[in-house]
């Protein structure tokens, strides 16, 4: 009995102290927050954001690919790649451009391949991704290549 009475202390605590705290909202009254925290530690550009979609739609291609169904339309933005602002404005922009130009021309390439050689040109597409972010930003280097298909 005593053990359940403190396992109980013990999980009421738990919920308790892991919860979102207690903030002073506008006006002085105490109200519950939630803060969202951005993905990127140097903060969300709109680059960052571009390419979480980009990587989403990537692996709903993989996933459509793999189980046989009809390959979901390319995200609306991707032709803000050369424009959008990045976390590093200080980056090679020539170079970053050339690539970002290479991928676009692998997603076209890919949106219209034929059905038997999507996979070839799904991971075209990706090895685009893979060439860009050896240059710049090494960090998403790990999802990315969990985006290739085998053949």
């Amino acid at each position: 009995m005593k053990s359940v009475l403190l396992f109980a202390i013990f999980i009421a605590a738990f919920v308790y102290a892991c919860g979102p705290g207690d903030e002073k909202a506008e006006g002085g009254d105490t109200a519950k927050v939630c803060v969202k925290k951005p993905l990127n530690p140097n903060g969300d550009s709109e680059l960052a954001i571009l390419m979480r979609e980009m990587a989403n739609w990537t692996d709903s291609c993989k996933a459509a690919i793999e189980s046989g169904r009809e390959i979901p339309s390319k995200p609306e933005h991707l032709g803000n790649l050369h424009t959008a602002k990045r976390t590093d404005e200080t980056i090679d922009a020539s170079l970053f451009n050339s690539l970002a130009s290479l991928y676009q021309g692998k997603v076209m390439e890919f949106e219209q391949c034929a059905e038997k050689e999507r996979v070839e040109y799904h991971n075209a597409m990706v090895g685009a991704c893979v060439g860009c972010h050896q240059n710049f930003c090494q960090g998403p280097l790990v999802r990315i290549n969990k985006m290739l298909i085998s053949e």
